[in-house]
């Protein structure tokens, strides 16, 4: 009997082996084929070129190429010549304009770093111009299977909220009730990571009903963001201080508002509201939102940074506000606050007219400055309009479609599958770094664990929403190395690379609420 279940055993694990292997293999075919699909690609005087200042690619890509010269002065062909430094070959296809997308070749291509030349041919085939050049990396698509998880989200979720408590800098805030910069010098960024306070309290009273003092934290810390807000009558009344004291970055932009910020501290004052029911936090929220019209532009978005004393532009640079969107969003429809429906309407309808047009998915991040239109792309703004599509698809047959191609360009520019011979911002190589992980953004190239929560919730919809598993997969294979990242003392590291010390709050609040998200589904 023993023999006869040991063998029954042994086919059963034989057979979903088996069935893992095809599965994995049916991914990989699917990542290939959709990677053949380029992204949005530019058209001169039609559809802009957004790919100028990207370094990596998994999806097809075309380029901005068009040199002429007195030689050819009106080509007809143009020779494709992709050199690959992997296997030392060229790969070539030739086509009627110098910016195809490079789909013919693409299958073909090895993944590793490509130099790519683009000629222009003379009618007889004896002449060549250079119409444009260009150096990149092709990235390895999706293709498991990939690292299981060291141990189970529930666990890595436990661990991670018994050291988010017990940080000395955290404990400060019951018995002082104000940040200790020298334990934590990123308070300089008040309202980002005083807020990242208040979240891990209220999720760790959940888990923890019988320890009150986290609960005192979480208050502590959201009525020292309200008593430090903007005063009354000021152009940016009751929002809550993006900067404080001089370290880092806010000795530099001190005197400014990054006006995407305090939309997600509206949210935290919503979430201990909804705990408290102390109705100062929900008023403080609601605060935030008037400010927030008050100051919108009749475009319908609002500038990325302006000064806090005038309210006047530092840039003219605009931000997405897809984050602005998102919170009046719960104000209208969790609190029963109508009145910014039409703030969000014309911020929707800003977001259509400009980056769903542009592909310009700029940065918007406290620690840097507004940059030039494609210079810092980043997946934050692009994947949250993915979600909004994606939890609106039945207004319109397209926006399934759209969110799709918005997570593949997320995908393309800034998700790193396996090990990959790049680069960060600073010249560091990438061969140390944690995979499966997400960049950041192109000024801060390197992964961090929030990004990999941005990719994780936005795949994971995708699954929903849409039903393909591949996008269940893919949240599952980062989720896994949100766990693999973990230190013994549930420390989640903010940087997934060597030589990056510093550790955000808010990055491990984001990573630990995937967690709890994903232990209910795995």
């Amino acid at each position: 009997m023993k023999k006869n279940l040991t063998y029954f055993l042994c086919v059963i694990s034989v057979s979903l082996f088996g069935q893992n292997q095809s599965t994995n293999l049916n991914y990989c075919k699917q990542s290939k084929a959709e990677s053949l699909i380029p992204i949005r690609p530019g058209i001169p005087d039609k559809q802009p070129f957004w790919n100028e200042k990207a370094i990596m690619f998994k999806y097809a890509p075309s380029f901005q190429n068009g040199n002429t010269s007195w030689v050819i002065p009106n080509p007809k062909q143009y020779r494709y010549s992709a050199f690959s430094f992997t296997d030392k070959q060229d790969y070539t296809f030739t086509a009627s304009t110098p910016y195809e997308p490079l789909t013919p070749i693409w299958d073909k291509l090895p993944n590793g770093e490509v130099y790519l030349k683009v000629e222009a041919i003379s009618d007889d085939g004896l002449d060549f111009i250079l119409a444009g050049s260009r150096m990149f990396y092709k990235a390895t698509v999706f293709c498991p299977p990939f690292p299981e998880a060291k141990y189970s989200y529930k666990d890595a979720l436990l661990k991670g909220m018994q050291f988010m408590y017990n940080q000395k800098h955290i404990k400060n805030w019951y018995t002082a009730g104000t940040p200790d910069h020298e334990e934590h010098n990123l308070y300089c960024y008040s309202s980002l990571e005083v807020g990242s306070v208040v979240n891990p309290m209220l999720m760790y009273n959940s888990y923890f009903p019988q320890n009150d003092t986290a609960l005192v934290i979480a208050c502590k810390a959201a009525d020292y963001l309200i008593a430090n807000a903007e005063s009354v009558g000021a152009s940016l009344e009751y929002f809550p201080q993006v900067y404080e004291g001089e370290n880092l970055a806010a000795g530099s932009y001190g005197k400014e508002m990054i006006m995407t910020q305090d939309a997600a501290t509206g949210k935290t004052f919503l979430a201990l509201y909804d705990k408290t029911k102390n109705k100062k936090y929900l008023n403080a929220a609601i605060n935030i939102a008037n400010t927030y019209i008050k100051n919108q532009l009749p475009s319908g978005t609002w500038s990325i940074r302006v000064y806090k004393e005038t309210g006047k532009p530092v840039t003219d640079e605009l931000c997405i506000p897809i984050g602005i969107a998102n919170f009046l969003s719960v104000l209208v429809n969790q609190y029963q606050q109508p009145q910014y429906q039409k703030a969000i309407d014309s911020a929707i309808n800003w977001i259509w007219e400009n980056p769903m047009k542009t592909f310009n998915w700029t940065g918007q991040f406290e620690d840097v400055a507004a940059a030039k239109p494609y210079h810092n792309l980043t997946k934050y703004e692009a994947s949250w309009f993915a979600q909004y599509l994606l939890n609106n698809k039945e207004k319109d047959t397209s926006y399934i479609p759209l969110a799709k191609e918005l997570i593949a360009f997320c995908e393309d520019q800034f998700v790193v599958w396996e090990k990959s011979d790049i680069y960060d911002n600073w010249k560091n190589s990438a061969v140390r770094w944690l995979v499966p992980s997400v960049l950041e953004q192109y000024m801060c190239y390197v992964p961090i664990d929030a990004s990999a929560v941005q990719m994780i919730n936005t795949f994971y919809l995708a699954y929903e929403k849409i039903g393909d598993s591949i996008y269940r997969e893919k949240a599952f294979a980062l989720a896994n190395s949100i766990v693999n990242s973990q230190k013994e003392n549930g420390m989640i590291p903010t940087f997934w690379a060597p030589g990056f010390e510093e550790f955000w709050n808010n990055c491990m609040v984001s990573s630990l609420t995937a967690l709890e998200k994903m232990s209910a589904v795995k």
